[in-house]
């Protein structure tokens, strides 16, 4: 019965992550794009480049949900005006 337990609790922790796996990559993707297209501030333009790099890193490693979070906060730098 522990067996059953623990299983569909690693089974709803799997599946509660998977919406933020196919946001990651293409997320760093627009970013670069953007950032070759737009005409950032230098240090806007070298801080975004590193949360993309940091985003790329969270990727790598696994960790999807930083790696979200690195990207959205790379592109809000970007996107600002």
């Amino acid at each position: 019965m522990k067996k059953i337990a623990l299983l569909l609790a690693f089974a709803g922790l799997f599946l509660s992550a998977q919406p933020v796996w196919p946001r990651c990559a293409p997320l760093i993707k627009e970013g670069r794009e953007l950032l070759g297209k737009v005409k950032p501030a230098k240090v806007d333009g070298d801080k975004a480049k590193g949360l993309l790099d940091e985003a790329q890193k969270f990727l790598d490693a696994g960790n999807h949900v930083d790696g979200v979070k690195k990207a959205n906060e790379a592109l809000g730098l970007l996107k600002k005006k």
